[in-house]
């Protein structure tokens, strides 16, 4: 005997399944958009909205199998972070990071948490007041902070319970509502224009965005290399079924007052379900903001754990509770950050990075995946190849270039300067890191 007994290191548990990150993914998709989608689409092109949803469904799912080859290639937390890291190196892998952490995901739970509160507050006015709405804030986010912090399994069977509850009423709105619908209502006036499907095929790949956040669980996932590709399938083949679905029974069941409308699911449950269906939609709404809030704090704060274990953010947000097994600092530093963000209104200027940040991310993982086939990566095993050679990343990568060519000039400038400064921040570290080493290892005279 040498010695006492020595703990190993805390680490991250391998716990989560298939239905763990799907229901966390689909969480993410399926937030606020679902519920204000079908009028807005609708406006665009009425009755053949359906094209947008097709066309959608075919880019969405290119950018889905990138996600899925390269999960199942890397096996560490930190999502689309890693891949880029794993791919590029890390000041590429530091931009991709900084955009996950940033403009992925703090962003878009700060705007989802101030609607989630406006939402509550239009049932419960008392819920108006700045400091009601700022204890329910503060609540919301330190309970799901602890159950976060007790353990990844927690957290995983509170998103799938909530992910089953966001999906209940919808689906009872498809349901019933295939009984409610009006074949007049369906019919076609005439064939869209080319410009008019690529405007209303924009705002759904908006709508899309968020399958990235279950992806962050990769270094807690159990057999990612199978995993990973049937996660993203399930949550993707879910939320494609459910959007095409709701807004064939929308238009079905509304006809033209489906255009514009900015309540629409909460009209149709009316008209199906009587008086009360719209109070019972706000609801639902309300579920299912919070189903993302809870998603969101599962596997976002893995981006901040991943940096800070790649030595970008301070060493000590890597901590791992020794107990749970679980990023204890990261999950409550995120938590903070969302909480004081959407307190302060400025993440109303953060969605506009948010917007062009995760296409520039998507951008990023998918021309990544080349490269990772060309260095031959494999930490879980043998992976999941997409079909067709490097078409479905070259094809991805052009729709993600396409879908930037639309938006506005100060939204691609916005971005554009935040990928400059987060660069040359992680380039100059990565120069002061060689120097030392260089410095430690060089001979002395």
């Amino acid at each position: 005997m040498t010695g006492v007994f020595q703990s190993p290191e805390p680490h991250l548990d391998r716990v989560v399944g298939v239905p763990g990150v799907a229901f966390t993914a689909l969480s993410c998709i399926v937030g606020v958009g679902i519920f204000s989608l079908p009028g807005l689409v609708a406006g665009l092109l009425g009755p053949a909205a359906i094209i947008a949803y097709l066309v959608c469904a075919v880019l969405i799912c290119l950018v889905g199998l990138c996600f899925a080859e390269a999960g199942s290639r890397v096996s560490s937390s930190g999502g689309l972070y890693a891949y880029a890291s794993a791919a590029f190196g890390p000041v590429i892998g530091g931009i991709a990071g900084a955009l996950s952490l940033f403009a992925s995901a703090i962003g878009s739970a700060a705007a989802i948490a101030r609607f989630f509160l406006d939402t509550l507050a239009s049932i419960w006015p008392t819920l108006g007041n700045s400091g009601a709405s700022m204890v329910l804030l503060v609540t919301i986010y330190g309970t799901l902070a602890l159950v976060n912090i007790a353990g990844t399994r927690d957290g995983t069977r509170l998103t799938i319970t909530l992910g089953i509850l966001k999906l209940v009423p919808l689906a009872a709105i498809i349901l019933f509502g295939l009984f409610a619908i009006q074949p007049v209502n369906l019919i076609w006036p005439a064939m869209p224009s080319v410009g008019k499907v690529g405007e209303g095929t924009m705002i759904l790949i908006m709508a899309f965005m968020g399958i990235e956040t279950g992806l962050n669980m990769s270094g807690e996932t159990r057999d990612p290399a199978r995993t990973m590709p049937r996660a993203i399938a399930l949550a993707l083949g879910c939320v494609a079924m459910f959007y095409i679905a709701l807004q064939f029974v929308a238009q079905g069941v509304l006809g033209d007052a489906l255009a514009g409308s900015t309540t629409p699911l909460a009209q149709v449950a009316g008209a199906v379900f009587g008086p009360r269906g719209a109070t019972l939609m706000m609801l639902a709404t309300a579920v299912s903001v919070g189903g993302y809030l809870v998603a969101d704090m599962l596997s976002s704060p893995r981006s901040a754990f991943a940096l800070a274990q790649a030595g970008q953010l301070p060493r000590w947000v890597a901590r791992i509770n020794p107990s749970r097994h679980t990023p204890h600092v990261a999950i409550v530093l995120y938590a903070m950050a969302v909480v004081l963000i959407t307190v302060s209104g400025t993440f109303k200027q953060i969605v506009v990075l948010t917007v062009a940040g995760t296409l520039l991310l998507y951008l990023i993982v998918c021309l990544g995946v080349l490269r990772l086939r060309a260095k031959n990566v494999a930490q879980a095993g043998k992976p999941f190849v997409a079909p067709g050679g490097p078409l479905v990343p070259i094809a991805a990568a052009g729709i993600i270039v396409w879908l930037l060519s639309t938006l506005a000039w100060r939204e691609l400038a916005a971005g554009g300067v935040f990928v400059i400064v987060t660069g040359a921040i992680f380039m100059a570290r990565q120069f002061r890191t060689r120097t030392t080493r260089r410095a430690t290892t060089s001979p002395q005279l």
